[in-house]
């Protein structure tokens, strides 16, 4: 049986928690106390670490970044990821959030609009930026080979 803290997970969608991620941060108004919730609200948390392989590197990230996909008994994916960037690695931990436990098709269709709708594309560099949209596209794939092995 899911924990009750992981049931979330299968009640919304993606886009739901993203909604619901855009509302909580937004509370805080302050641009620069968000980024720095988010940053360290990540702390402890990521990729397991017989994941942390050559495999699941994004590749074209100027920091080190982790993506693990795998598929659930009940058809949707767990995403795992990490950053050794603190900053990274609090934007990965809200790439869980929203993707971790959603349907192929959701994960393929939402788009991670939080970045910019809570300012956090303010605060990165053009490189990093660009690390993240490969961060995307890197998931993007993983999810699609996954589907396309299960395709008969």
């Amino acid at each position: 049986m899911r924990s009750r803290v992981g049931l979330w997970k299968w009640i919304m969608t993606a886009d739901q928690r993203q909604d619901q991620i855009i509302e909580e941060y937004l509370l805080l108004p302050d641009l620069r106390e968000r980024f720095q919730l988010i940053v360290e609200t990540a702390a402890g948390r990521g990729i397991p670490d017989h994941e942390r392989c050559e495999e699941n590197l994004v590749p074209g990230c100027a920091s080190r970044v982790w993506l693990s996909v795998k598929p659930c008994p009940d058809g949707r994916l767990e995403v795992s990821i990490e950053s050794d960037s603190p900053a990274l690695s609090g934007i990965a931990a809200l790439y869980r959030r929203i993707y971790s436990g959603s349907t192929p098709e959701e994960i393929l269709s939402t788009e991670p609009r939080f970045i910019e709708a809570l300012a956090i594309d303010r605060f990165l560099t053009p490189t990093r930026l660009r690390g993240l949209r490969r961060l995307r596209e890197w998931m993007v794939a993983k999810t699609r080979d996954l589907t396309d092995a299960d395709a008969p």
